[in-house]
């Protein structure tokens, strides 16, 4: 008969570490979902799902200079993704509606109405592009000249929009859960794992 000594103080030492890693793991998944989320935002611009990407629908006025890094011209939508709420067993990770209120609308498509607000933006970026238009006509670039007055058209009919008209927003979806994202998550536990037992 073979007498195994059990050392009480290594399994000790090894639950510690469990329980840190357990306690750290809300943190880890919703750190790992904040930066995938992000990511769809900047560099995928679109919602990785099942190995593909479902790439943002372009903005209406972007014809002529496609994806402009649609849903972070200014960073404010990307700096608003945040961990909202953790607990033992659960990371919320998501944006305020008191924050940002269009996010909700990105994320899930729909109707806006005009106000005055946009039509004034609208007959701005009008001024800007007809004016455009007209130092390019005198220059040499006639392909920009008649993207600019193809763009100011745009805006003119924008800003044109009768009283109670909405814009349509297409779904640019950027938060969900997905195969890719619990993958990503799985690597980010994986790692925590290893790097503290």
């Amino acid at each position: 008969m073979t007498k195994l000594q059990i050392n009480t103080q290594a399994l000790k030492d090894f639950e510690k570490r469990l329980n840190k890693v357990l306690k750290a793991m809300p943190t880890v998944m919703g750190e790992a979902a904040l930066n995938h989320f992000q990511e769809n935002i900047t560099k995928r611009q679109g919602l990785a799902m099942n190995g593909s990407l479902q790439r943002f629908q372009n903005r209406l006025f972007e014809r002529s200079k496609p994806g402009n890094n649609i849903l972070n011209n200014t960073g404010n939508m990307l700096d608003s993704i945040k961990i909202i709420r953790r607990s033992q067993n659960q990371v919320d990770v998501g944006i305020r509606s008191t924050e940002i209120p269009y996010a909700e609308i990105h994320q899930q498509g729909g109707k806006i109405p005009v106000t005055d607000k946009m039509r004034k933006f609208f007959w701005a970026q009008y001024y800007q592009h007809v004016s455009g238009s007209s130092r390019n006509s005198r220059g040499r670039n006639k392909r920009s000249s008649t993207s600019a007055s193809s763009d100011a058209s745009f805006w003119k009919a924008m800003a044109l929009k009768r009283k109670n008209a909405t814009i349509n927003i297409p779904k640019r979806q950027f938060m969900a859960v997905t195969p890719d994202l619990e993958k990503t998550i799985l690597r980010a536990i994986q790692t925590e794992i290893n790097h503290i037992i």
